[in-house]
């Protein structure tokens, strides 16, 4: 049998786990689905970001598997699940309550890269803000117009 079969049928029965356990341990929400074929098609329509970043690890079947499972366990726990990708994994928003910037670590050793030390101690010295830009409809026709070459 195939290596690459082996981690698909692994995969699935741990998605399966996963599914059970959050169930058991969650709130009851109306968007958790009833069986495995639910499951099953959430992971398909999973959107585009969150595959990327599945895809983006370092060590690539390792990497995937967790970074899926993370995000199937994680839909218990947060409202909205904001896939980055690079240098942060996830981003979850728990409404009226916090934001987690969540990063996937494979394997027993989870050695952060300099630039995602840089990144936790910048949240943990408190020194992140909320930026609201704002651009006027002018602003970009004249963008438009400059980058087609015509008003």
């Amino acid at each position: 049998m195939d290596f690459n079969w082996i981690y698909i049928i692994v995969g699935i029965l741990v998605l399966f786990i996963v599914y059970l356990f959050g169930r058991l341990h969650s709130k009851p929400q109306g968007d958790i689905p009833t069986d495995l074929i639910d499951l099953y098609r959430q992971v398909q329509d999973l959107p585009l970001r969150v595959l990327q970043t599945i895809q983006g690890s370092i060590n690539p079947q390792k990497g995937k598997m967790a970074e899926l499972l993370t995000y199937a366990e994680l839909r218990y726990d947060y409202d909205r699940i904001i896939p980055l990708g690079w240098p942060i994994d996830f981003i979850g928003v728990k409404n009226n309550e916090r934001i987690d910037f969540i990063e996937v670590k494979s394997g027993k050793l989870a050695i952060l890269t300099d630039e995602e030390k840089h990144i936790k101690n910048l949240i943990a010295a408190g020194r992140v803000h909320f930026r609201l830009i704002r651009v006027t409809e002018e602003e970009v026709h004249r963008l438009v117009s400059a980058n087609t070459g015509r008003d």
